[in-house]
């Protein structure tokens, strides 16, 4: 491999690495083993994985090798390294929620979206760092400590999909499952310079995740690229064994003419309710002029003020996340750690009033969300403040400091993506957020694609190379 693979830059994407491995250019094998060494390298410092399944994902690349090389190959992620946040089950390993609760926690079966994982030849490398029970601040206790952002260890990764974005930024994995209830894929992505998607909550099975909010919550995928992306999709998509639609053994065709596209910039929610920093909308800005030399069409579009959209949300969640966890709060409080039980204890302050007027506010806010895609065929807002803040000034009340720029899209169900654009001035990155129609899952991941290949926002990995770096000796993946 190291005749083949050097330790230049840029790094291979998993599609890439998927079309060497395709050739035999490369062995799964091969690529596994220089992931776990990453692994032993970095995480040591990093904290992105609660537990390693090394041994698991030797065994299921002898078995990809085999495969490929009898001509059964199943499709871009077979041989591919790949993690699961830790709220998502995984036959006999544990899944700990990153908490006491769970501290002996095995599953005996995989949760739907790791059986077609495997189902894809995924190799899977183990589970990934979360905030605990996926809300709140950064878990400081047992079982692990918090995630730390690749790009500068003092700063925060983004919650709670925390581990999956630290892992695909610094190359220790090519793609990661999450789960997204307030931005929860989406903001670490963000933070971590990586692209976070989140589709309608439909379209990928929820069977064997810990739920939040079951109103909010939705499965993602994290990777280095949007292509990368729509791989990690296609392969768990729930239509994909409903309607035969996909084809695992081809990689997603995503058409890169934007030509006649309607952008509609929700402007206010980063200017007036909830201002962004300044390199934060220039960059917007720079995003949405490569928006318009790829022949889209752009506009401002107004909705209701963020900070309705993010009570509506947040009465949503904390509510339900206080009903699905109050038996454990009364009966084994201690197991929590202080940040998460004191913000599920503020869903015991909402009357059941409160909550249903929630719920049909949230209603009217997705309606007239619904309203604005008869106008325009993608939205363009913000997903973050700017770079990543200091690790160390997150409080257990951060959460609430100021509205969530993701909440709105969990509200209304619409498929989202967060995607790097650009770096600020202290060399992190800065992210754009974009929002397609109901079903507009294929459009959003094109968008995303063409920009991605038409601005070029990144040009290297935090730290050092990743696990397979693009020298090659001059071959080409494609």
């Amino acid at each position: 491999m190291s005749a083949v693979l050097g330790l230049g830059e840029p790094p291979l994407s998993l599609a890439d690495t998927a079309r060497l491995i395709r050739a035999g250019v490369v062995s799964p094998e091969e690529v596994v083993e220089r992931a776990l060494q990453r692994i032993q390298d970095l995480d040591p410092a990093l904290h992105a994985f609660v537990t390693l399944a090394a041994d698991g994902a030797r065994q299921a690349a002898r078995t990809a090798r085999d495969e490929i090389r009898a001509g059964r190959w199943r499709g871009p992620l077979h041989g591919i390294p790949v993690g699961l946040k830790d709220v998502i089950d995984m036959a006999d390993v544990p899944t700990m929620a990153q908490s006491r609760q769970l501290a002996h926690h095995v599953p005996r079966q995989d949760a739907t979206v790791t059986r077609r994982l495997k189902d894809a030849g995924a190799l899977l490398a183990g589970k990934l760092t979360t905030h605990e029970f996926a809300f709140g601040a950064p878990s400081w206790g047992p079982p692990g400590p918090p995630a730390r952002n690749p790009w500068d260890h003092a700063r925060f990764a983004g919650g709670s999909s925390s581990g999956a974005a630290v892992a695909i930024a610094s190359g220790m994995l090519f793609g990661a499952i999450g789960t997204d209830t307030a931005g929860s894929v989406r903001s670490p992505a963000a933070l971590c310079g990586v692209a976070g998607f989140k589709p309608g909550r439909q379209h990928i099975d929820r069977c064997g995740i810990l739920r939040l909010a079951g109103s909010l919550d939705a499965v993602g995928v994290l990777a280095w690229t949007v292509e990368d992306c729509a791989i990690l999709y296609e392969a768990i998509a729930a239509h994909r064994q409903a309607t035969g639609s996909a084809r695992p053994d081809a990689f997603p065709m995503l058409d890169r003419d934007l030509r006649g596209l309607r952008i509609g910039v929700i402007r206010h929610f980063y200017t007036k309710d909830a201002p962004i920093s300044d390199d934060g909308q220039t960059a917007i800005e720079d995003a949405l002029e490569v928006f318009r030399s790829l022949g889209c069409r752009v506009q401002d579009v107004t909705l209701a003020p963020l900070p309705e959209w993010n009570a509506t949300g947040m009465l949503m969640l904390l509510a339900e996340a206080f009903a699905l966890h109050e038996p454990w709060l009364r009966g084994s409080d201690h197991l929590y750690g202080e940040s998460l039980r004191d913000a599920l204890l503020l869903g015991a302050t909402i009357t059941a009033a409160d909550y249903l007027h929630a719920c049909d506010h949230g209603r009217r806010l997705a309606a007239t969300l619904d309203a604005a895609f008869d106008r325009v065929d993608l939205l363009v807002t913000a997903i973050q403040p700017g770079e990543a803040p200091a690790l160390a000034n997150i409080g257990k009340w951060s959460f609430l400091e100021r509205p969530s720029y993701g909440i709105p899209f969990n509200v209304s169900d619409h498929p989202a993506l967060s995607i790097c654009c650009g770096m600020g001035r202290r060399g992190l990155p800065l992210a754009v957020q974009l929002v397609a129609a109901r079903n507009g899952e294929n459009t959003l991941l094109r968008a995303g694609h063409a920009y991605e290949l038409a601005a070029d926002p990144r040009d290297r990995r935090p730290g050092a190379s990743n696990p397979v770096d693009a020298a090659c000796n001059g071959i080409n993946p494609a």
